[in-house]
């Protein structure tokens, strides 16, 4: 102990509206005029329990305080042990008098200061905090355990030093503040610290929270003959720092061997009061220990030795002062309003998710409608700066309620092949199925893969671009079509180019084969363009599509139907070259912003469609009675990134996912 008396300032803190649960601040001083006296502060959630919350704060509060103040020669940590012990043991006789084992959901920290001396004890997620040269440390963890009957069963312990600030709080704060903002907020004084951290948490907070703020500070040396006669013990302010944070000293209480001499019948004729009147009745036992450390002016308001001068200077001050706290209670009660605002709007984008859930089970497009609208407020409240964490579990909620609608699937994908094994610089285009083989293509070469291994790539062609490839059971052979419009057959081993009775192909972007037809979709010229095999040539190109407007068009698969995908997620159903009625039931509550890729193929029930930005592919079921497609489903891809393209076999069912360097599969 130095030759300076420890003195301990401290305030109380409530944030938040109450939610259900009771949560109150209890402290008792017995004077710090010597060493051994001592204060013992309670900061106290009791959740879940709706009938006595406060009598069991009461009885918290009582028996450790009876306890701790009966013998102040005891050592300061014996006392609070033993103060904790009658405190499991007043709680326990509590269970048998109610007959239940359950006190509701206690989140309580316990500290008591004796001298220079923090002990602390901790039960649920009420936390303590030593915030010191701007540094801040959770000095309450691993104080509690939940395996044991008792409340409290271990307990921290350590120096304080000039200047510490100590804040025990009913729930853990850095859910809602970080330390880096906690400790900005602690300085220039107790009362300016409370008001700092209680304006910053204002707007973080909804469920109410419990605080308890204590500042230390030395004042007057003693005078020699005072001081104790101790052996010094030095620690240098690291050691002292390091031990606060997370010496536990004698860790777990052993309760067993504590007398029982102490019981509840003295604590009962405190129930039936209320937590101000036992505190007078405190204040009364200990009147003649409490100490008062505020100073008093004598007459702080005279007038009589003031000019007139000053008077004036006086009265234009106050009126300045006047005009400036309306003007702030004005700014805190437009922001209290706001923030009430956004509380309220965030309970009715909870009740608005709830009811989307109900709506979904028969008009899916409507509580798409209603999740889109509460994910707006939800981004709304989280941009205002309050309420944050909600307003992102809300947003999470959200999420997770559009994955149940649309059925979202995340299968695991199994790696088949690695395409930059054979070439680093690989950028794969496009799969392609030929007879039981896959095949990847990229610009300029093709990749077969074989039981899972990539061959040696071949090179299509040396000067040309290929920019899309389709498998044409017609010859057993891979069509390749090239950025010039020209068509280049992989057949037998052997590359080589295929002519039309035109001069050359039309230009386009997508190739597609079906029968002993090839369609070349050109979304530039608004068509497409369809050739016939005859013996070693196609004839000449026949436009396909009559009227149709095919600008945005990106992709298309044939089934004999023509399925043509927009860049806007749009399909167009062609049969003949005529645009046929395709309505589509049960769309996804996400709906399609960008994909690249549609496939079907003939006796295939299916419709697929690849969206790359959100690397998902959607499933449709074909409708024969209406003509149209049923939404069934979609498979998010969360281990890839930039997938290629995809494809699906039928027999095996099974999805191969092609990406920039590799294939990957999975069972449907």
């Amino acid at each position: 102990m130095s030759n300076q008396q420890f003195n301990t300032q401290y305030d109380f803190l409530f944030v938040g509206k109450d939610e259900g649960s009771f949560v109150e601040n209890y402290a008792y001083d017995l004077g710090e005029g010597g060493e051994q006296g001592g204060k013992v502060f309670i900061c106290l959630e009791i959740a879940q329990n709706n009938q006595d919350p406060d009598r069991i704060g009461e009885v918290i509060f009582d028996s450790l305080r009876r306890v701790f103040f009966a013998d102040s020669e005891v050592d300061g940590y014996e006392r609070f042990e033993e103060s904790l012990k009658q405190v499991n043991h007043a709680l326990e006789e509590y269970r048998q008098e109610r007959g239940s084992e359950w006190l509701g959901k206690l989140n309580v920290i316990i500290a008591a200061v004796v001298g220079d001396q923090l002990y602390l004890t901790q039960s649920g997620e009420a936390e303590a905090y030593l915030i010191r040269k701007r540094f801040v440390t959770t000095i309450s963890d691993d104080l509690s355990d939940p395996e044991s009957k008792d409340v409290f069963t271990n307990i921290a312990s350590g120096d304080l030093e000039a200047g510490d600030f100590i804040l025990l709080s009913t729930t853990r704060l850095l859910r809602y503040v970080s330390k880096n903002d906690l400790a900005r907020n602690i300085g220039g004084g107790l009362q300016h610290s409370v008001m700092a951290v209680r304006d910053f948490l204002h707007g973080e907070v909804i469920s109410k929270v419990g605080l308890i703020a204590i500042e230390g500070g030395q004042v007057a040396a003693l005078a020699k003959d005072d001081l104790p006669e101790t052996e010094p013990v030095a620690h240098s302010r690291e050691e002292g720092y390091q031990e606060m944070s997370t010496t536990k000293s004698r860790e777990t209480l052993d309760l067993r061997a504590m007398s029982d001499k102490l019981n509840l019948k003295g604590v009962k004729n405190f129930l039936g009061t209320s937590v101000s009147g036992i505190r007078r009745k405190m204040n009364e036992l200990a009147s003649e220990d409490r100490v008062e450390r505020r100073g008093r002016s004598s007459n702080p308001w005279s007038f009589s030795n003031w000019g007139k001068d000053k008077i004036l200077v006086a009265i234009i001050v106050l009126v300045l002062i006047l005009t400036m706290g309306v003007w702030w209670l004005r700014s805190k009660a437009d922001e209290d309003a706001r923030v009430q605002m956004l509380a309220n709007d965030l309970v009715q984008i909870r009740e608005q998710i709830n009811s989307a859930v109900t709506t979904g089970q028969f008009d899916k497009d409507r509580a798409g409608e209603m999740l889109n609208d509460a994910e707006q407020k939800a981004i709304g409240v989280l941009n205002s700066g309050y309420h944050k964490d909600k307003a992102r579990e809300l947003l999470d909620t959200i999420l997770d309620t559009r994955d149940k609608m649309d059925g979202v699937m995340h299968p695991e994908m199994q790696l088949m092949a690695d395409l930059s094994q054979k070439r680093s610089n690989v950028n794969a285009l496009g799969l392609v199925k030929l007879k039981d083989k896959l095949y990847a293509y990229e610009y300029n070469a093709l990749y077969p893969v074989a039981l899972d291994r990539v061959e040696d790539p071949l090179t299509i062609d040396d000067n040309e671009t290929v920019v899309s490839a389709v498998n044409y059971d017609d010859r057993g052979s891979i069509l390749f079509f090239t950025a010039s419009g020209k068509v280049k057959e992989y057949l037998d081993d052997r590359m080589s180019f295929l002519q039309t009775s035109d001069s050359a192909f039309k230009p386009g972007k997508v190739l597609q084969a079906y029968s002993n037809k090839i369609y070349v979709l050109d979304s530039e010229g608004n068509q497409i363009w369809r050739y016939t095999r005859r013996r070693d040539q196609f004839d000449a190109a026949q436009p396909y599509v009559n009227g149709v407007d095919l600008s945005s068009a990106v992709d298309l698969a044939i089934d004999g139907n023509i399925y043509v995908l927009g860049a806007d997620g749009y399909i167009t159903k062609l049969f003949q070259g005529n645009k046929q009625d395709f309505p589509i039931k049960k769309q996804p509550v996400k709906a399609l912003v960008n994909p690249t890729r549609i496939f079907t193929e003939a006796d295939m029930n299916q419709i697929f469609v690849m969206e790359p930005s959100e690397n998902r592919v959607l499933v449709y079921n074909k409708d024969d009675r209406s003509g149209g497609a049923i939404y069934t489903g979609q498979y998010i891809f969360d281990e890839l990134e930039d997938i290629k393209d995809f494809h699906v076999d039928k027999n095996t069912n099974t999805m191969y996912v092609l990406t920039a360097t590799a294939i990957y599969r999975t069972a449907l």
